[in-house]
């Protein structure tokens, strides 16, 4: 009996529309989910993705990592940067080691809901929305040390800022369990 889900791809580059990549039966198979599109189903984990992905843009998935350890001074759950020329951020949700790891992009989130303690519904630009089995300050911190990694990769100065990020205790300016990401400006 076959228990492959239908519609299975064997390939996937992440790319400027990726939202998020979630492991399926502990890793066997990638939900990939991307801007305005149904999800599809890659026969790979979301870790060998994003290794293939890294060598697509001429560098390692450990040489990336590395990059970023450094940069941030921490060494666990640590982004990366996919792609440097589109500037694709993508971090993990829990231990890149872990088989139910689920890797989110920076670029195109909109908000994160507390469903509870341990439960966290993360919402894109677009409206998809994806539920991650960890808490609303885990997905924050994420959030947090990616954002400090794309603007110190960034910055205008020659030498690159080194400084150990500290990790947040608590969400400043939640409100009704909703974190929100996505700022409209006000036309006057």
């Amino acid at each position: 009996m076959n228990n492959q889900p239908n519609d299975v791809n064997s390939e996937y580059i992440i790319n400027e529309r990726t939202l998020s990549l979630e492991p399926i039966r502990f890793g066997e198979y990638t939900k990939v989910y991307e801007k305005n599109k149904e999800p599809v189903m890659i026969k790979k984990t979301p870790l060998k993705i994003i290794r293939q992905s890294c060598i697509r843009y001429l560098s390692t998935y450990d040489g990336r990592r590395e990059a970023s350890t450094r940069v941030l001074g921490i060494n666990r759950k640590v982004p990366v940067n996919v792609d440097h020329l589109k500037g694709t951020y993508l971090f993990p949700t829990i231990s890149h080691l872990k088989p139910e790891c689920t890797w989110i992009t920076l670029s195109h989130l909109k908000f994160l809901e507390k469903i509870d303690k341990k439960q966290t519904k993360v919402t894109f630009t677009d409206d998809q929305a994806i539920m991650v089995p960890v808490s609303p300050l885990a997905v924050h911190n994420q959030i947090m040390m990616t954002k400090e990694l794309y603007e110190r990769g960034n910055a205008s100065s020659p030498s690159i800022q080194t400084e150990k990020v500290t990790r947040a205790q608590y969400v400043v300016g939640v409100k009704e369990n909703i974190i929100s990401f996505f700022y409209t400006r006000n036309r006057e």
